[in-house]
């Protein structure tokens, strides 16, 4: 989708069929990895990303994969989720917005009064 693409998933694609030697539809010879294409799997503020199993593996670039699809092919188990230090789905530079130490929601009156109204129907 657009969000992958334009964070990079062409060069997730391409590493990964390199890094494996298959194309989409195909399985590695030892059966241990097939790769498959989806349209979306939800986690636009990360991407580019890709599913292992249960575990997603996001802000990915060619040599996070790389190391992530190494350590797989060792047996061992790469810490999923995002691949940078980002916590969650945190801007990856930092904050930009919502940073002042006593946020205050100009909405809630307006709130508040949409309650009101809802109660009295």
């Amino acid at each position: 989708t657009t969000p992958c693409w334009l964070r990079g998933s062409d060069d997730i694609t391409a590493t990964c069929k390199r890094l494996l030697g298959i194309s989409f539809g195909e399985t590695t010879p030892d059966g241990e990895f097939t790769l498959g294409e989806v349209e979306c799997l939800g986690a636009c503020v990360n991407a580019p990303m890709i599913k292992i199993n249960d575990d997603y593996y996001e802000d990915l670039d060619p040599a996070s994969l790389e190391a992530v699809i190494n350590q797989i092919k060792r047996g061992e188990k790469p810490r999923f989720g995002s691949q940078t230090s980002r916590k969650g789905a945190a801007p990856a530079n930092g904050l930009t917005s919502l940073t002042s130490e006593h946020f205050k929601p100009t909405m809630l009156p307006a709130i508040k009064l949409l309650k009101r109204k809802q109660k009295k129907t």
